[in-house]
């Protein structure tokens, strides 16, 4: 069972699984904060979920961390919205919630299967936001997906001007790095990094040096990054990252 990218979104299906990650509900209010003012986007992502559920036929719906926005604390958008969107695909298939570093509390009142921040297994897949160490089942899984960096490559034309494309991230582990936290594996699973599913959030520019140092995170440390196969959300393959 491999992943299966949907066209166009950052959403990713193991079989009848529905992964995305990094839908970050409650921004809008931090931009409120600083002065500007901006529509909810929560209607706006089930809408588009409820496209990809009715295309892909998915039964289940893994939302791979940061559900929320806030941190410490929780927002009334939050307090409002959220169980308001878990009501809405409860009604329509399972859902499970993986503790992402913005959700503390979130099981409170999600109303969800929340799994803690390390992450689960499940046929063959590790599930995890990606910005702890994994449990050590990892390791006995064909593939590991996580979110939290919402990656993104940087372009940049003939004349100076930048602009950044969400991508999917392929990548291998090092086998020397899980050594030093796990012990030797013969076989490693293959990691899969998905974009952010709300394009209010931005991402990390990971063909930038400055990336290297923005993003240590425990798996980050571990992969072949460098390495890793790129895509973009259609499909399109960019190469290696150390080309790009």
């Amino acid at each position: 069972m491999g992943p299966e990218f949907v066209a166009g979104e950052p959403a990713v299906l193991f079989g009848k699984k529905l992964v995305v990650a990094d839908l970050h509900i409650g921004i809008e209010h931090e931009y409120y904060t600083s002065g500007v003012k901006l529509e909810s986007q929560t209607h706006e992502m089930s809408k588009r979920l409820d496209i990809i559920i009715k295309q892909t036929k998915a039964s289940e719906l893994i939302l791979l961390g940061d559900i929320k926005h806030k941190v410490p604390g929780i927002s009334y958008q939050e307090l409002r919205e959220i169980p308001e969107f878990m009501k809405h695909f409860l009604d329509k298939l399972k859902v499970i919630v993986v503790m992402g570093n913005h959700d503390p509390g979130i099981e409170n009142f999600a109303k969800v299967d929340v799994k803690p921040t390390e992450g689960f297994a499940s046929d063959e897949v590790y599930f995890t936001h990606g910005h702890t160490w994994p449990s050590k089942d990892f390791l006995k899984c064909k593939y590991l997906i996580m979110g939290h960096i919402q990656p993104q490559i940087e372009f940049k034309d003939k004349l100076g001007y930048r602009w950044q494309e969400p991508v999917w991230v392929r990548s291998k582990l090092d086998p020397g790095e899980v050594k030093k936290k796990y012990g030797s594996h013969a076989d490693l699973p293959e990691v899969l990094i998905i974009p952010g599913f709300n394009t209010l959030i931005g991402g990390h520019k990971i063909n930038r040096k400055s990336h290297e140092k923005e993003h240590k995170t425990p798996i980050m440390k571990m992969l072949k990054l460098k390495e890793s196969d790129i895509y973009l959300l259609d499909g399109t393959y960019l190469g290696k990252l150390k080309d790009l």
